[in-house]
C-alpha cells in the first residue's frame, strides 16, 4: 500500500477508531473520494498523504472537543468537508449543513454525503449571507469555520440566529478568523487557541454563547 490506503489505519488507530468500524469504514471512502475527485477538480491542492494525512487528523483532534450528545452543526465554506465530514463520520448523531459558495466543491461534498450514506447532511451552494437570510428555525448548535475570515455583521447574525449555549469553532493561525475580532459580543472564551499537535502554528479556539 502506498500513500493513505498505508498511513490512515495508523491514524485512525492513534485517536481510537476501532479497525473495520462505520467510521473506519468511511474515512477510507472519503479519501478514496477525494482522490478520484482530485483529477479533475483542485479540492485541496494534492491528495497526496502528506496534505490529506494533517487534514483529517484536524477533524479527529478536534472531535476530542466536541459534545458527545447530539447537535445541529453548521460548517461555513466547506471546501472539501475538512473538517466537517470528518467530525460528522466520527459523531455521526450531529445534523450538519455545510455552506460552500464555490460549485464545484459543492457538487463534491453532495456526491461525498451521498456515497457516504450521512443522514441528516445538507449541502447549501450559497454564501453565508444567503443562507442566514434562510436561516431554520432555532438555528444551530454548533458552528466552525476555517480558512476565511468571518464579517462582523455575519457573526452578529450567526449569534442572534443560534440558542443559549451555542459553541462556535474557530481554525485558524496566528489570529482569530473573523473581519473584526473585538465584535465578539454575547460570545465568552470555552477554550483558547488550542495547539494543533499536527501542524506547527495551526489552532482552534471555541467561543460559547
Amino acid at each position: 500500500m502506498t500513500g493513505s490506503a498505508a498511513e490512515l489505519p495508523g491514524l485512525l488507530e492513534r485517536y481510537g477508531i476501532a479497525p473495520a468500524s462505520q467510521a473506519w469504514r468511511r474515512l477510507h471512502r472519503y479519501l478514496e473520494l477525494l482522490r478520484k475527485w482530485q483529477e479533475r477538480v483542485n479540492l485541496v491542492g494534492s491528495a497526496q498523504w502528506r496534505v490529506t494525512g494533517p487534514l483529517v487528523e484536524e477533524g479527529l483532534w478536534a472531535a476530542r472537543f466536541y459534545p458527545e450528545e447530539p447537535r445541529r452543526h453548521l460548517d461555513i465554506g466547506s471546501g472539501a468537508g475538512f473538517p466537517a465530514l470528518v467530525l460528522r463520520i466520527v459523531r455521526p448523531r450531529m445534523s450538519l449543513d455545510m455552506v460552500e459558495s464555490r460549485e464545484r466543491r459543492a457538487l463534491f461534498l453532495e456526491n461525498a454525503v451521498r456515497d457516504l450514506g450521512l443522514e441528516g447532511c445538507r449541502v447549501f451552494h450559497a454564501r453565508l449571507e444567503e443562507l442566514l437570510r434562510r436561516c431554520p428555525a432555532g438555528g444551530w448548535d454548533c458552528v466552525s469555520w476555517k480558512g476565511l475570515k468571518i464579517a462582523a455583521r455575519d457573526l452578529r447574525s450567526l449569534v442572534k440566529a443560534c440558542p443559549e449555549g451555542a459553541l462556535f469553532y474557530m481554525f485558524h493561525g496566528d489570529r482569530l478568523p473573523l473581519e473584526d475580532p473585538s465584535q465578539m459580543e454575547g460570545l465568552r472564551p470555552r477554550h483558547a487557541c488550542l495547539e494543533f499537535p499536527g501542524k506547527p502554528g495551526w489552532r482552534l479556539s471555541i467561543y460559547g454563547k
